[in-house]
């Protein structure tokens, strides 16, 4: 943005509700602030206009660094960037504010910074719940999917038992009514796997969004949904983290589904009783995720092969669950779009762990 009509750019800001401002960065100081500065920030302007460090004492402090290193970056860079953060106002109430800044660049130096600033609280909001609630939904999918899916197994199983030993011989009646639970099972086990794939499959096709997120509340709040539900899953699920809070840009949903595939994948390949644990450690630059069980693991023929589509790697559960050869190509493709790596350690008949490491 090289040059600027602030005369129009101050007559748009007067009259809008989202902050229009001009900052002079040699002198410091903000040479406009538009009047819905203080519905927003609920101070007066001139309390900032003069002495614009005044405003990182509204910043939330798990986000002051976050402010700082913003600052730095669009004062030593010529290009617009966009950042969102969180303030708290009178009375703790919390907002999250996104701000959008252009520089003015006047023979061949950033002399001021233009922006608009945007309350997106209640945005903000309606964002978290729909991500909690996809998340839970594709959690409840994967158990629902395990607690039907087992049960329906066994029976197919337990009627093809039944059908091979040829009991009912000459019992046309009995052998129609066997062979009909055997194909309503299969039926069954299938449309509930489809269903499960079509949605993983579904997200990875939705373009990604990525927001600064605290991944530790995210996976911690995935993995607790498991813990409810272990005593039927009959797995025991753990989570560590080496902070209470962890930071990165991430697209929260489909993220999310990566961790709970490799989840559902460790709920697959282990017995009865077993172990799955979820670890998420601070790594400075980047954070990185384990996720590790002691199932049967795996062979070491078919490492190679483990994130190609369709890959010649996939297996049948534990208790006969149906493998696509889809779900870690799609896993490795999400992680990918975060600029993250993924890669795993197995050993058969001792169990596997996947990391994945992404940039904050």
């Amino acid at each position: 943005m090289p040059e600027l009509n602030p005369e129009l750019f101050c007559r748009i800001g007067d009259s809008s509700r989202d902050i229009f401002l001009i900052f002079d960065v040699k002198e410091n100081y903000f040479s406009y602030l538009s009047p819905a500065f203080e519905p927003i920030f609920e101070i007066p302007i001139d309390h900032v206009k003069t002495n614009p460090s005044l405003l990182l004492t509204f910043v939330h402090d798990e986000d002051k660094a976050h402010v700082l290193d913003c600052f730095n970056e669009c004062t030593h860079e010529d290009a617009s960037h966009k950042y969102e953060f969180r303030i708290v106002c009178k009375e703790g109430q919390t907002k999250y504010i996104r701000v959008s800044v252009y520089p003015i660049i006047i023979d061949g130096n950033l002399t001021q910074l233009s922006g608009i600033v945007e309350d997106v609280s209640i945005s903000k909001h309606n964002n978290f719940h729909i991500e909690k609630i996809n998340a839970r939904k594709n959690t409840a999918l994967e158990i629902v999917s395990h607690d039907l899916k087992e049960p329906l197994a066994m029976i197919s199983m337990a009627v093809s038992d039944l059908l091979s030993n040829k009991l009912f011989n000459g019992q046309e009646r009995i052998l129609k009514s066997l062979t009909f639970i055997k194909d309503m099972c299969e039926r069954n086990i299938l449309l509930i796997r489809n269903l499960i794939n079509h949605e993983f499959l579904r997200s990875s096709e939705v373009e990604i969004r990525k927001e600064r997120t605290d991944l530790v509340k995210e996976i911690k709040d995935v993995i607790g949904f498991y813990q409810h539900a272990e005593l039927n899953l009959f797995r025991n699920f753990e989570f560590v983290s080496s902070e209470q809070k962890l930071y990165a840009k991430i697209d929260s949903m489909k993220f999310m589904q990566v961790i709970n595939n490799l989840i559902s994948n460790s709920i697959k390949f282990t017995h009865t009783n077993g172990n799955i644990k979820v670890v998420v450690k601070d790594k400075v630059e980047t954070v990185l995720i384990m996720v590790s069980d002691n199932g049967i693991g795996i062979p070491k023929h078919l490492q190679p092969f483990l994130f190609e589509r369709f890959s010649i790697a996939m297996r049948e559960g534990l208790h006969g669950e149906d493998s696509w050869g889809l779900g870690m190509a799609i896993i490795k493709s999400i992680v990918n779009l975060h600029d993250g790596t993924i890669w795993f350690e197995s050993m058969e008949h001792a169990g596997s762990t996947f990391y994945i490491e992404i940039p904050k």
